[in-house]
């Protein structure tokens, strides 16, 4: 019975309604960042292309924290709607977009110590620092409705709805390509802004964005939305929303400064073939994350909702089918990196010494690929079920077992990038087997009813 439910035609027919169009916005973002290079490496001065390549650094680090809200809000209000309350939903849509707005705000306000440290780690060249703090002044002011626009597409895949969030992706990214055209290079009359041009065409489109995201959301909640949680925001029951929203903060923030101690490792070797070999690695270590975390987010839905109905063999059943797509991209991808690795090695470069590291290291990413699959939908499932604790746990101890891989490594063989590379792959594979050992046991499950039950 329980085989049949998780090869059922409803249950991978909805996580594939939900996945398609959340792999489409997931894909839509690094084509931005393609659009935006190709735009202003057509400049004259290369300073600009770099200068957006270094706030950026600072600036998606930043974004990619505050990534929480759109997980916690989308697992809390799916829970929600599978319980039948649209009101609750609203609710929870609203504190989404108060903490999201505070958020940005403070971001704002402390920009100028956040601006420092952040180009402090960067550590470019004056030039290329000084255009990057120009565009980081600009950009920055995208924070107040980026991440209210995080809580607002969060609540839309909780009720189900991931179309909407593609089309103002889609929408955004359409505008920030035309903001560079007219800026960037300065066409039809406009002066030529270069690096504060793509600066100003993200900033206008995050704000058409999410101004539209406003306007799309709000006649869907406003015959469920009370003044008295404006005037009495203080007593809304915020106990299980922001332990719910800290623990993913916290489990983020780990992953964040992992990711970022691989590329600063990375960054120590000093040879420019390894480096270069790096950021291929990087590129083709992220690419199935692009097709995988659609069944991800897909399952942060699915999951929430049928433990939100009290069905968690429907919730388990749902987990599994999305297991299977995830391990059978994750395996796609390996045997594709595997039997194409001389193809990959000569399409990133035409040096041969890099070509060489290229044919050493990318059986390391291949083999990491279902076990990286496995990583991000156990993420999944467990957002859904609201088991943030578990998972802030588990993300400290897997950062731990990296930081543990890369010391031994070094001390026997010397820091390198194969030291680094294997070091990630414990990383990945602790995550995946931390989560695959809860995923065994009933906790994740009943830790949906804990959170319900301790509302205060």
């Amino acid at each position: 019975m329980a085989r049949a439910l998780w090869l059922s035609r409803e249950i991978h027919g909805e996580l594939v309604r939900l996945a398609v169009p959340t792999i489409v916005s997931t894909l839509a973002v690094p084509l931005l960042g393609v659009a935006d290079t190709a735009i202003l490496g057509r400049l004259p001065d290369v300073t600009h292309l770099a200068a957006a390549a270094a706030a950026n650094t600072i600036l998606n680090a930043v974004f990619w924290i505050f990534g929480f809200l759109r997980m916690g809000t989308t697992a809390l209000v799916a829970q929600a709607s599978g319980q039948g309350d649209p009101r609750e939903s609203a609710r929870l849509l609203f504190q989404a977009s108060a903490v999201g707005g505070a958020l940005g705000l403070l971001l704002v306000a402390g920009r100028g110590p956040m601006g420092w440290i952040g180009f402090h780690l960067v550590g470019a060249a004056p030039e290329v620092t000084a255009l990057a703090k120009e565009y980081y002044a600009i950009r920055i002011f995208e924070a107040p409705v980026f991440l209210i626009g995080l809580g607002i597409t969060g609540y839309l895949r909780g009720r189900g709805d991931a179309i909407t969030p593609m089309l103002f992706t889609l929408g955004v990214n359409l505008v920030n390509i035309a903001g560079d055209l007219l800026l960037v290079p300065g066409w039809w009359g406009l002066p030529s802004l270069g690096v504060r041009g793509a600066a100003w065409a993200s900033l206008i489109a995050q704000w058409t964005g999410g101004v539209g995201l406003v306007l799309a959301v709000w006649p869907r909640v406003r015959r469920h939305v009370s003044r008295e949680w404006l005037s009495g925001w203080r007593r809304l029951p915020w106990g299980r929303f922001l332990r719910v929203q800290q623990d993913l903060f916290f489990r983020t923030l780990f992953l964040v400064v992992t990711m970022a101690a691989i590329t600063a490792l990375a960054a120590r070797l000093q040879d420019p073939h390894e480096l270069a070999a790096h950021a291929v690695l990087l590129q083709l270590w992220s690419l199935v994350s692009y097709a995988v975390d659609g069944f991800a987010y897909a399952t942060e839905t699915t999951v929430g909702t049928w433990l939100g109905r009290g069905r968690p063999q429907a919730a388990r059943a749902s987990a599994q089918a999305a297991l299977l797509w995830g391990v059978g991209i994750g395996i796609l991808f390996a045997l594709v990196y595997r039997a194409g690795v001389d193809a990959i090695a000569r399409f990133f470069t035409t040096d041969p010494r890099v070509q060489q590291i290229l044919h050493e290291l990318v059986v390391v990413i291949a083999v990491s690929q279902p076990v990286n699959a496995l990583a991000y939908i156990f993420d999944g499932i467990l957002i859904g079920a609201t088991d943030t604790r578990f998972l802030r746990r588990a993300m400290l101890t897997s950062s731990a077992a990296f930081f543990a891989a890369v010391a031994a490594g070094w001390a026997v063989w010397g820091l390198s990038l194969a030291v680094i590379w294997w070091s990630a792959v414990v990383f990945m594979a602790a995550r995946s087997l931390t989560l695959a050992v809860r995923f065994r046991s009933p906790a994740w499950i009943a830790a949906a009813r804990t959170r319900r039950a301790g509302e205060p």
